[in-house]
């Protein structure tokens, strides 16, 4: 409840600044990510690694002078936040973890061989096909299959039409602001009241036609739907 106090109080005090209140939502995306990674792990098995991860975060904030560098920082840090939570959920797993690496490499090869302005969006277009693993190894009955399927389809279509790496960051956050809304059910289906409020915020935010705002829109969702799961998943553990 203090990171969502905190989110709140971060975000009024930018009211008029929508790249602040990007840079708010995004960056409280990452701190909410990062506790539920430490919620899971209950046995410290994956506590250097979070730290070193959420270390590197928060140099990154403390260095960022711009907009567009906050942008680097916090895409790739929910990168590595999904990365951490790819290995903790599906640990065992063979085929998981040669597709997490396989991942890894692309993302890695794609940011530096491009412009500094290409690799927020191979930040989050890395991020996509380790929250839809991460939701799909809790899908084990296979209750959501058909939803998760219909996401991934939207991403590859969003993909295949966006003309610029920012249509392509927001097809990315979008598509994972949806993914998580499933992952967020499959934890607790009582939850789904709370997720359709969010999902019509969602949508309702989504009329504004400004880039920047239709970024405010995703970052914001995103952090409420993982403050949301992390909480339930909190509670559970």
């Amino acid at each position: 409840m203090q990171l969502w106090r905190q989110y709140l109080e971060q975000y009024a005090d930018r009211e008029g600044n929508v790249e602040a209140q990007i840079t708010v939502a995004a960056y409280h995306s990452v701190e909410v990510l990062t506790a539920f990674a430490r919620t899971l792990d209950r046995e410290n098995r994956y506590k250097d690694l979070i730290d070193q991860r959420f270390s590197l975060f928060q140099e990154g904030r403390a260095r960022a002078a711009d907009f567009a560098n906050c942008m680097i920082n916090a895409t790739f840090s929910l990168y590595n936040s999904l990365n951490t939570l790819s290995h903790q959920l599906t640990e065992g797993n063979e085929a998981s973890s040669a597709l997490i690496q396989k991942v890894d490499e692309q993302v890695r090869s794609k940011v530096s061989a491009g412009e500094p302005a290409a690799r927020p969006a191979a930040a989050l277009r890395a991020c996509f096909p380790l929250i839809s693993l991460i939701t799909i190894a809790l899908d084990q009955h296979e209750e959501m299959t058909d939803a998760i399927r219909h996401v991934e389809q939207r991403f590859a279509d969003g993909t295949e039409v966006a003309t610029s790496d920012w249509e392509q960051l927001l097809n990315a956050l979008y598509r994972i602001v949806e993914m998580i809304q499933i992952l967020a059910l499959l934890t607790d289906f009582e939850l789904k009241s709370q997720i359709d409020q969010i999902a019509s915020r969602f949508k309702e935010e989504d009329q504004a036609r400004g880039l920047h705002l239709k970024l405010r829109n995703g970052f914001c969702r995103l952090f409420e739907l993982g403050h949301l799961l992390t909480t339930q998943v909190d509670a559970i553990v």
